[in-house]
């Protein structure tokens, strides 16, 4: 009986002992940063829109080509009426104009200049989403001319005549 007791007493304290080293040995708590919700949003829904540019148009035109604009309508529409309706305070929606390296960005002459034709097609792809019911104050437009061209395709081709959209700070 006796031997059965000191071995109790030798495990208790053996096991107190373990406990209390290994108390001693806490792993420092690591803090993950804070993130900004915002900013989580702006880069998830930059994703989603890159996705969805409006393409087509012709040489120093403005207007949307209608089959292209249908058929991003039918598709696109609906992912830009949900980022406006999501968007949190402090950011709007661009929709951003752009055009080929064709030609001079600021007018020469007769010439508009790419920033103006870029300007006049983020504008008509605006007016064609209020004209299809996605309106909203934290909706903008803005026309940067060849200054933003789609890596790796050729700056004078007419891929690089779009709209595109993305969420900016305000």
């Amino acid at each position: 009986m006796k031997r059965i007791s000191i071995l109790l007493l030798m495990s208790v304290i053996v096991t107190f002992f373990m406990a209390c080293d290994s108390s001693q040995k806490k792993e420092p708590e690591t803090t993950t940063p804070k993130t900004d919700p915002g900013k989580i949003f702006v880069q998830t829904s930059n994703e989603q829109l890159a996705n969805f540019p409006v393409a087509g148009f012709g040489y120093k035109s403005a207007s949307v080509p209608k089959q292209q604009w249908d058929e991003w309508a039918k598709n696109a529409a609906p992912v830009v009426k949900k980022v406006i309706e999501s968007m949190p305070e402090g950011y709007v929606l661009q929709v951003t104009g752009h055009t080929d390296a064709s030609g001079p960005e600021d007018p020469v002459g007769n010439k508009p200049g790419n920033i103006k034709i870029s300007s006049d097609r983020a504008k008509e792809v605006y007016d064609s989403l209020k004209r299809a019911g996605i309106t909203s104050p934290k909706m903008t437009f803005k026309g940067v001319g060849s200054s933003e061209p789609v890596e790796g395709v050729d700056g004078r081709d007419p891929k690089q005549r779009r709209v595109s959209f993305k969420v900016v700070p305000q």
